[in-house]
């Protein structure tokens, strides 16, 4: 796995059959990441999952696998693995397996084989759960209307879907192995109002700034500062705001 600079930021630069991923990784993006743990934390009213296991968690015990994790706390444990290629643990192996925020990262091609590598890990009578967003924003100015429509086209060129939550659920369905239907939450993210809403505002600029998007769109970066002052602008008028979905299931006992 080599690792490129471009635009003084830290670009992982993807061997053959690895994962596409557009963002830095460096630690101005583990930054980030952390920023928007808490942003959506918030978001769901600090509830870090929905599956109904809290008495299991009080009790103790449980293993737990978080696939596509970010930075983590000193207590856990962290192995590099490709998901494409399967996670490196037996069929039935852990009570709880989640995974978030990996709609900018995985390709269409390869979200139904890893949701199906996910319920194999899980033991029988446990919870899966992923939580994504979607690049698919309610009440949008125009400029910010262009900016959605070349991002969108800039990363479906790397065979990510940024609107993959829709499929979710058909791809949890289609492994035929879950005891329960799929339950799907959702919660919503505004970009304007009060220091949640701007806080959520600059994330979503920096992801931007990060990916280089003003390269994409043939902008200066001066330029491409001064549309974001304009969307600035534009959140505020138009309210603007995005849902993020938790989508959740038990695997049967049997």
């Amino acid at each position: 796995m080599e690792h490129g600079i471009r635009s003084n930021r830290n670009f992982r630069d993807r061997n053959h059959n690895e994962s596409e991923y557009a963002l830095p990784n460096d630690i101005n993006e583990a930054i980030r990441l952390k920023m928007q743990h808490y942003v959506i934390n918030y978001t769901w009213e600090g509830k870090n999952y929905l599956s109904p296991i809290d008495k299991q968690f009080k009790t103790g015990g449980l293993k737990v696998l978080d696939v596509g994790c970010e930075s983590s706390p000193s207590n856990l444990g962290f192995i590099q693995c490709d998901a494409l290629y399967g996670v490196p643990f037996p069929r039935n192996t852990f009570d709880f397996i989640y995974s978030a925020n990996m709609f900018t990262t995985w390709k269409e091609t390869d979200w139904s084989f890893i949701i199906e590598d996910m319920v194999r890990c899980v033991k029988r009578g446990g919870w899966i759960e992923l939580m994504e967003g979607a690049y698919d924003f309610i009440n949008v100015g125009p400029t910010m209307k262009k900016l959605v429509a070349a991002t969108n086209q800039c990363i479906n060129s790397k065979g990510i879907n940024l609107k993959v939550k829709s499929y979710i659920k058909g791809y949890l369905e289609a492994t035929g192995k879950l005891g329960t239907d799929v339950f799907i939450k959702e919660a919503v993210t505004t970009f304007w109002g009060n220091n949640l809403g701007e806080l959520a505002f600059k994330l979503f600029k920096r992801a931007h700034t990060s990916i280089g998007m003003h390269s994409y769109m043939g902008m200066t970066e001066s330029e491409f500062e001064k549309m974001f002052d304009i969307i600035a602008q534009e959140v505020e008028e138009y309210r603007t705001y995005a849902k993020v979905h938790r989508f959740y299931a038990q695997k049967r006992f049997k």
